[in-house]
């Protein structure tokens, strides 16, 4: 049965002869048989549909290697973990490890490996890619059963793993905030209008400050729960958190009347889920307000929330630009590593875009870390 048809199939039980949207996108993107995530095909990088920073070049990696063994170093835990959720490949892992191997010979000794990746495909990307290591790794397919079976003490990074969390999306009408719906019609899938859930409404209500009708927002109501695995996975630490996103006076403004919902395919951009279901990666931007207070509440403490360009040069990304000769930028390796530094903090790409959040468990270092202290930190 394709995706089209098992959707198809749960419109047509369903007491609504309709789905909700969050429903719609977790199966378009997480069906065990026909979702987006589990086919066995490439998703990042050239032959996929889209790039992560961690796929630009194995400098980012580097740089967050600095940053873990900054925080490892600070805990000084006999056992550190390095905990990875929604890895992909796993190269942004594989490139920390290679990093802590060469700085950081002694804690490379005493690390830990764990990840965390949804996709039976990924997670076999990300065993392989780690197979050299000889150190310990685990594998789980979610954060839930990680946070049953294990509690650590370490770093969790996630690169761009929020945003593909299935959301809630609503309208604002005359007659007030709308749920959107899918249904079935002669045409295809089509969207419809309910009443928004009691959990729903209150979180339209908190974010509905004079918002104008026909605006339409993306809401994640998954966030405390995930928090709640988080706290429990992690006993003492630190969290970076890197994705699309803003505060949430900024992401739910006016200017973005349409949401932020998007679609990539063969690195082409569109705003229309329903086209290529299964076969299109589907995001929406991260509420970094919601993970700042979520955080708080379960033990987590905020130490800087940046654009990923500042993030990364107050962790001395600019230092590791190399000097050179060279006249082939085709051949050239010192050319290509300036290059993706570029790339990775061009304000109007991957640096401006991109937002990371820092939170911490337990006690922290009285004068901070490097990224909270260069010339580059918010204020």
């Amino acid at each position: 049965m394709t995706i089209i048809s098992r959707i198809y199939k749960e419109i047509e039980n369903h007491p609504e002869r309709a789905i909700p949207f969050v429903r719609f996108m977790e199966l378009a993107l997480y069906d065990p048989e026909g979702g987006y995530y589990p086919s066995e095909r490439p998703k990042i990088g050239k032959e996929g549909d889209f790039f992560t920073s961690a796929s630009v070049h194995p400098v980012f990696a580097e740089t967050l290697a600095d940053v873990a063994v900054e925080m490892w170093t600070a805990g000084s835990w006999s056992h550190p973990v390095l905990i990875e959720i929604g890895g992909g490949t796993g190269s942004l892992s594989q490139g920390i490890l290679q990093r802590v191997k060469e700085a950081a010979p002694s804690l490379f000794a005493a690390v830990s490996v764990i990840i965390i990746e949804a996709s039976p495909y990924h997670r076999q990307l990300q065993k392989e890619a780690l197979a050299k290591w000889e150190i310990p790794v685990k594998s789980y397919e979610s954060l839930e059963a990680a946070a049953k079976a294990e509690r650590v003490q370490g770093v969790i990074i996630s690169n761009e793993w929020l945003d593909a969390f299935p959301v809630h999306r609503a309208e604002k009408t005359a007659d007030g905030w709308r749920e959107i719906w899918v249904e079935k019609s002669a045409e295809g899938l089509t969207e419809c209008w309910r009443e928004p859930s009691a959990e729903l409404a209150r979180y339209l209500k908190a974010i509905d400050q004079g918002l104008p009708r026909g605006m339409r927002v993306e809401a994640n109501l998954e966030i405390e729960k995930t928090y709640a695995q988080l706290t429990s996975l992690l006993a003492d630490g630190y969290m970076i958190t890197i994705d699309y996103g803003d505060l949430a006076e900024d992401l739910y403004h006016p200017s973005r009347k349409r949401g932020t919902l998007m679609c990539y395919y063969r690195h082409q951009a569109d705003d229309n889920p329903y086209i290529r279901v299964g076969e299109q990666d589907m995001t929406a931007h991260v509420n970094f307000s919601e993970l700042i207070r979520a955080g708080e509440e379960t033990g987590f403490a905020k130490l800087a929330y940046l654009r990923q360009d500042r993030f990364l040069m107050n962790s001395g990304l600019l230092e590791k630009a190399v000097a050179h000769n060279d006249r082939d930028p085709f051949t050239s390796e010192a050319m290509k590593r300036n290059r993706a530094i570029q790339q990775l903090i061009y304000s109007g790409g991957l640096g401006g875009l991109f937002r990371v959040l820092v939170q911490a468990k337990g006690d922290v270092p009285r004068d901070g870390f490097r990224f909270q202290r260069g010339s580059w930190k918010d204020r």
